[in-house]
């Protein structure tokens, strides 16, 4: 009878907590939604009072806005990341008690529980077969995961939309397509054009290392979970890729650039010319910043790298008339090189030469000192 009683007990409190779960999802939710409509809402006020209006700019001052800008970035990522990663569990049939935020196993950028595909390695790779745990590199994962990591950067990518509307129609009164975000013909010309670029300097660094042997090429069209559609997982890395480049290009390159240049003529009196440049290491500083928590985000060539990218980023602008049509592609057609991996490219497997690694969050990863980069140095990904 007691053992009986134990045990209900104990069921009772399994459903007391399963009950609890969804509350506290609501609850996360909640805070998110009130946190982002208390921001807006003093973003509002701001750019109605003329206490915050600065005569040099003939708007609201860049001192108070710079700061709104950076809180309503993260607040409305951060909500609509997680929005994202609810409509994920829903299409991977997770179960629906889960917590708001995300499992630490939601979060991976490497799974180590991937083993070598089950063909004869070049003859390099054989002494490694037998090493326990993901024998690659970073950024290996399923499709399963991928799925996820492509809705949670979706929501990123809205978030980012919004935060930068925001911006533009409460404190800085000028539409969107002033930052060069038209949408028009001439805008994804130049983003065709730029993914074609930054396609070409990937295939162009890859087949550098290819013929150098610091890669290796193991096969083509890799699925590491054998019940995955290969194009169902090449369609999540595009999804996740295209809403990276929004996420990053949009805020940064846009918002950002715009801001601080013309804040460097109102107040140092530059030439737009000296400004824009300002600008750019400005900017550029800031990308590195929000690389920082990405594993090998920190370290120095890393940085050097990430800010060169973010020169680069800014020239893009600039050599395009200030339209961000350019931008956007080239930093799709580029993506992974250095952070993650470039979707063309996932049905080509390849690890790098042993010879050529260095530790990293994984057995090795691919070392930047022989070879071209443009963005950081985190690694290559297989598929």
């Amino acid at each position: 009878m007691k053992r009986q009683k134990n045990q209900a007990k104990k069921e009772e409190k399994k459903a007391a907590k399963s009950q609890e779960k969804p509350q506290s999802a609501l609850l996360m939710l909640g805070i998110r939604l009130v946190a982002c409509l208390l921001v807006c809402g003093f973003g509002l006020i701001a750019g109605a009072s003329d206490s915050f209006h600065s005569e040099v700019e003939r708007k609201t001052s860049i001192f108070l806005r710079l700061p709104i800008f950076f809180v309503t970035q993260g607040l409305l990522n951060d909500l609509f990341l997680g929005l994202g990663l609810q409509l994920a569990r829903r299409i991977c049939g997770d179960p629906g008690d889960l917590p708001w935020d995300p499992l630490k196993e939601e979060v991976i950028h490497h799974d180590s529980r991937i083993t070598w595909p089950a063909i004869e390695l070049p003859k390099e790779l054989q002494p490694y077969k037998s090493r326990v745990g993901q024998p690659f590199f970073l950024n290996h994962v399923t499709g399963r995961q991928r799925c996820k990591d492509a809705c949670m950067r979706c929501g990123m990518g809205v978030g980012a939309l919004l935060g930068v509307w925001f911006m533009c129609v409460s404190l800085d009164r000028r539409s969107l397509s002033s930052l060069g975000f038209t949408l028009d013909m001439p805008f994804f010309s130049e983003a065709s054009m730029g993914f074609a670029v930054g396609v070409f300097i990937v295939a162009f660094m890859f087949a550098i290392e290819l013929l150098n042997g610091w890669v290796i090429f193991i096969q083509f069209f890799e699925v590491f979970d054998q019940s995955e559609n290969f194009w169902i997982c090449i369609f999540w890395d595009v999804v996740f890729h295209l809403n990276v480049a929004i996420n990053e290009e949009l805020p940064v390159r846009g918002w950002l650039l715009y801001n601080l240049a013309e804040a460097g003529v109102a107040y140092f009196q530059l030439s737009a010319m000296h400004a824009f440049v300002m600008a750019m290491v400005l900017e550029s500083v800031v990308f590195v910043a929000m690389h920082l928590p990405s594993p090998g985000g920190t370290r120095p060539l890393s940085m050097l790298n990430l800010f060169v990218g973010g020169l680069a980023g800014g020239l893009n602008v600039l050599l395009t008339s200030g339209r961000l049509g350019f931008a956007l592609g080239w930093h799709f057609g580029l993506l992974g090189r250095g952070v993650g991996t470039f979707p063309w490219a996932m049905s080509l497997g390849a690890a790098p030469a042993a010879s050529q690694s260095q530790p990293h969050s994984s057995q090795w990863s691919l070392t930047l000192r022989r070879r071209i980069t443009m963005v950081a140095s985190s690694g290559l990904r297989a598929a």
